[in-house]
Formats: structure tokens, sequence, C-alpha cells
């Protein structure tokens, strides 16, 4: 009983010591002070809410609709442009990828 008691002693003051990254801060957990810290209430205030400017304008009905639509007709050009180019066609290489690349080589 008195070696179970022991290594549970030993086990316990293995995992304090353990979690503090310094003696000092051993001492200070074994004493059970508390660290100060200045900023532990610290609050930065924020800028009060305001209002967008065109708050009061009231948008027409209909008016996201087609814009979203606009925008899904552009994007399914686009795609249609990208799958009409070739893909194997590349600019040429700049200086800089020229450079890595006799590098590289050598």
């Amino acid at each position: 009983m008195k070696i179970i008691k022991s290594l549970f002693t030993f086990g316990a003051l293995v995992l304090v010591l353990n979690n503090c990254a310094s003696l000092s801060e051993a001492g200070d957990v074994l004493r059970n002070e508390k660290q100060v810290s200045n900023n532990e209430f610290l609050i930065k205030k924020k800028q009060p809410l305001t209002q967008p400017p065109d708050f009061n304008t009231v948008p027409k009905p209909g008016s996201f609709e087609n814009k979203a639509e606009k925008s899904k007709n552009t994007f399914q050009e686009r795609l249609k442009n990208a799958k009409s180019e070739p893909s194997n066609s590349r600019k040429k290489p700049s200086s800089t990828e020229n450079s890595i690349l006799n590098q590289i080589k050598k």
C-alpha cells in the first residue's frame, strides 16, 4: 500500500512539474500563487453602429434576380470560351522561368 501511495504522489508531482515551463513557474504553482495579468479586463471599444448611406432607397423588384441571371450568363459564356480554346496552347515562358529552368538543368 505504501508503494502505491508513493507512486501516486510521484506521478502527481511529475504532472505538475511537466506542465511548468521553468522552475520559477513550478514554485509558483506549488505555492498556489497567481500570476499578475495587467490586461485581464482590457476591452477595446468599438465605434457605434451606423446605417449605410443608401438605407432609405428601396430596390426595384426583381433587380437582384436580373443581376444573378446576368452573372450566370457571363459565367456560362466564359466556360464556353475556355472550352473552345485549345488547352495545349501555352504562353511563352518569362525570363525568370527560363533562368530557373536553366539552373535546374545544370
